[in-house]
């Protein structure tokens, strides 16, 4: 008997590896799977402007780092003692509006410049609803805290949406012609704006993105949220607060995308620092035991096997493991 429904995800022909660079932008899911590769020491550039959840600001953030327009004194605002910005995340803030200035402008630098070597854009889509800030009718990617009556609430339209992704694509190919973009839909529901409203606004993302799909053949999508929704679909799937997906959600996910896009040797590299990493995070009865001195030596022998012709670092892992050494016979 089968107790639910699962779904074939077809292999994507563009593979993965270590040798790839790969910029991830959007929202909170983008930084749990952006975590996960840089943790497995791919190189990674993680949602470099914080959480975004929208296309609209999406494409902004990628539009201004592409085309170098740095932000200026007249985009920070201030509210209580702290500066922010409200094209980007609260991670931003500081007391100073130079001090926040300069590490946006520093951030659009990093950007653009990754982006012009970059393998691959992840991009991560929350919800269709913005807020526009009612003084410029700017749509703002966080309120950071500024009392909602400045603001007017708005659901945009699949085509909205789409018209977005498309300027995303055509900017990242100008200067970047053979990237590869992946897209998915955060399985994050925003509960507070309703749950018909969060439905609504979760399928004008998908359908946005099944358009941008079929019309790009450098455009793929992988399906985070029908993952959740559709096949694990129980709420012991989603963490205390009933809306965002549990680790264990989690690594179901990362096992879908892992066996899409990783090549089997791709995978048995990923399941070799998978033993470096369990090997930092052992704590042992004795640590000046022989047995522990010895798993000591012989895991800092597996990284520098994992570093020869697979473009890895382990040189911080490798000098915290040595300090540990006190003998080995």
């Amino acid at each position: 008997m089968q107790f639910r429904t699962t779904f074939q995800i077809q292999s994507s022909d563009f593979k993965l590896n270590h040798q790839h660079k790969i910029l991830t932008i959007g929202s909170c899911f983008s930084d749990e799977i952006g975590k996960r590769l840089t943790d497995l020491k791919f190189d990674g550039l993680i949602n470099p402007f914080g959480v975004i959840f929208n296309s609209h600001s999406i494409q902004n953030l990628i539009e201004r780092s592409i085309q170098k327009k740095y932000f200026t004194t007249a985009d920070v605002h201030q509210n209580g003692e702290e500066f922010f910005c409200f094209d980007v995340h609260s991670s931003f803030n500081a007391l100073t509006k130079e001090a926040v200035l300069e590490e946006l402008n520093s951030t659009i630098n990093q950007v653009h410049d990754y982006i012009l070597s970059c393998d691959v854009v992840m991009i991560t889509l929350g919800t269709s609803w913005i807020y526009e800030w009612k003084t410029s009718n700017q749509v703002v990617a966080n309120c950071h805290k500024v009392e909602a009556k400045q603001f007017e609430k708005r659901l945009l339209t699949t085509e909205d949406n789409l018209k977005s992704l498309e300027l995303i694509v055509s900017d990242l190919k100008k200067i970047n012609p053979t990237i590869r973009i992946i897209t998915t839909v955060s399985p994050v529901r925003h509960t507070k704006d309703g749950m018909i409203e969060n439905n609504v606004s979760k399928a004008r993302l998908l359908d946005a993105l099944y358009q941008l799909s079929l019309q790009n053949n450098q455009v793929e999508y992988f399906p985070s949220y029908e993952l959740v929704l559709d096949d694990l679909r129980d709420y012991r799937f989603f963490k205390e607060d009933l809306i965002h997906p549990s680790k264990q959600a989690v690594d179901y996910i990362w096992e879908k995308f892992s066996e899409t896009y990783f090549e089997q040797s791709t995978q048995t590299i990923i399941q070799k620092i998978n033993k470096v990493i369990s090997a930092i995070n052992h704590r042992p009865f004795n640590e000046e035991s022989e047995n522990h001195q010895q798993f000591l030596v012989k895991t800092i022998a597996l990284m520098n096997e994992l570093e020869k012709g697979n473009q890895l670092d382990f040189l911080a892992e490798k000098e915290l493991l040595k300090s540990k050494i006190k003998h080995v016979n």
